[in-house]
């Protein structure tokens, strides 16, 4: 029997990742208004990012939301769409922290925080659907 914590993270990891689909389909919609209440390193940064790098973010908004679903659905594949999903935000956040150098430009302090957190918030995710599995709460 599945307990009603796996609920919970089920839930909330729907939630999340329904937020970072909403941050994608929002992200080419960036007004000048808020283009310019950025920092000229921000906006440097946001505009130089070439376009496959949109292609590798989309990819890991949208296989972490199929994890979730799958989550939501009780099926084993939630496990691989997460693990997808943190394959490309590692991609996207080396190539935009250490070729595009935001940490030289913007500094730690702006640059590593959301990075990290999405990455643990990933790699937590990728976990817990493997102690699902793990323990048959996940069907195949």
């Amino acid at each position: 029997m599945v307990p009603r914590w796996y609920w919970a993270v089920a839930v909330i990891a729907l939630l999340w990742m329904l937020f970072g689909a909403l941050a994608f389909v929002m992200d080419p919609l960036t007004s000048d208004e808020t283009l310019a209440a950025m920092s000229e390193a921000e906006r440097e940064l946001f505009l130089a990012r070439p376009t496959w790098l949109f292609v590798v973010y989309g990819a890991a908004v949208f296989a972490g939301l199929a994890g979730a679903i799958g989550l939501v659905l009780r099926r084993g594949w939630a496990v691989h769409a997460f693990l997808v999903s943190l394959v490309f935000v590692i991609v996207q956040f080396v190539y935009v922290l250490f070729v595009m150098d935001a940490i030289g430009r913007i500094g730690v302090a702006a640059a590593l925080p959301f990075p990290l957190l999405i990455f643990a918030i990933g790699a937590g995710l990728l976990w817990f659907s493997l102690m699902a599995r793990s323990r048959g709460w996940l069907r195949v």
